[in-house]
């Protein structure tokens, strides 16, 4: 059975006295059956008993709790608070190395031809773009859950400061450990609670729409790469199909002209001539289709050029204003987490 089990059976025992000594005056101002008074009598002296039991239990048990955590929960506290101030102190590192790297890609200039984008190219786009998702995600959860751990222990601590009985004055406070533990994560929780995490986190994010911008340009300039290429096809489908057009008429023609039998006197092969080239429409249509594929083309050395202009742009901006986010805030947790381990030395 637990601490809250114990008072709650404690208290609900409490109650079943108060009630059989009510009854107990009951009967005795009454001043008869005496049968049922010794049997009140007999019940009141177990429940009174079970009292004591109940008492000396949750005491025990209070008892064992304070123990564990002055003896155990404290250390292990103030190990965790200098891990963490280790983990972020190795953090900042890396992220202002990392800023420090990325600000040389503002001076980048595009010296290079435009290369259209591939599906390896966007493959990349996506994954880069489903990484800092997921890195913005967990970060959310690491301060949140930072924050929540400390909060609740917190919470629990403040309960603890007092003795479950306050039979004696001395128990009815906690002791000089417990006191600075408590007011160890009383600092620790205000410190996590005033980290501008929000800064940070809507660096990350911003460079998440960054990339996804440039994701979506990729694909309108595929798409515009795709429709030039399905043009370029039918283009080449009409001219083959006029090459072998022009081919069979100008046959025919010249055996018109040759007066070689089944040729036809008045037209080739039951075709009646006319001034008109019969060619012409075909043609029309061949000159039509070859102006949307230099349509395409122009659009798409454009979108090209867009893209990766765009990608350098953004990038330029997104990702250096990311990491000095991500570094000025892990600093900031550092210099917050140094102040709360130098008041642990007082837990020890």
């Amino acid at each position: 059975m637990d601490l809250f089990e114990l008072l709650q059976a404690r208290e609900s025992v409490k109650i079943e006295h108060e009630k059989k000594l009510s009854t107990l005056q009951s009967l005795e101002y009454r001043g008869r059956d005496s049968a049922k008074l010794d049997k009140t009598k007999a019940s009141i002296n177990k429940l009174q008993s079970l009292i004591v039991v109940t008492s000396q239990a949750a005491t025990t048990t209070s008892s064992a709790i304070v123990s564990v955590r002055d003896n155990e929960l404290a250390p292990q506290l103030v190990e965790l608070c200098f891990a963490l101030l280790s983990m972020w102190r190795s953090m900042n590192y890396f992220h202002e190395t990392q800023n420090e790297i990325v600000q040389q890609v503002r001076g980048l200039v595009d010296n290079s031809m435009a290369e259209s984008t591939s599906d390896l190219h966007r493959l990349a786009t996506r994954d880069l773009e489903a990484a800092v998702s997921a890195w913005h995600s967990n970060f959310n959860r690491l301060i949140k859950y930072q924050r929540e751990y400390i909060r609740s222990l917190y919470g629990w601590l403040k309960l603890t400061l007092f003795q479950v009985d306050s039979i004696t004055p001395q128990e009815a406070h906690a002791s000089l450990i417990s006191r600075e533990l408590t007011t160890f994560c009383d600092e620790w929780k205000q410190a996590l609670d005033r980290l501008p995490d929000a800064v940070a986190s809507e660096a990350i994010k911003s460079f998440v729409n960054v990339i996804h911008v440039i994701y979506t340009k990729q694909a309108e300039e595929m798409k515009i790469k795709k429709r030039t290429e399905t043009y370029s096809k039918e283009l080449e489908k009409k001219t083959n199909s006029l090459r072998a057009i022009e081919k069979k008429y100008y046959q025919s023609y010249s055996l018109v002209g040759l007066g070689l039998p089944g040729s036809g006197r008045d037209g080739i092969e039951g075709h009646t001539f006319d001034a008109r080239d019969p060619l012409s429409e075909k043609k029309t249509e061949i000159a039509q289709c070859r102006r949307k594929v230099e349509d395409e083309i122009t659009r798409h050395a454009k979108a090209v050029e867009v893209t990766r202009s765009m990608t350098l742009n953004n990038i330029q901006t997104g990702l250096p204003g990311m990491f000095q986010a991500i570094a000025g805030f892990s600093g900031t947790v550092v210099e917050a987490l140094d102040v709360v381990c130098r008041r642990a030395g007082s837990v020890r």
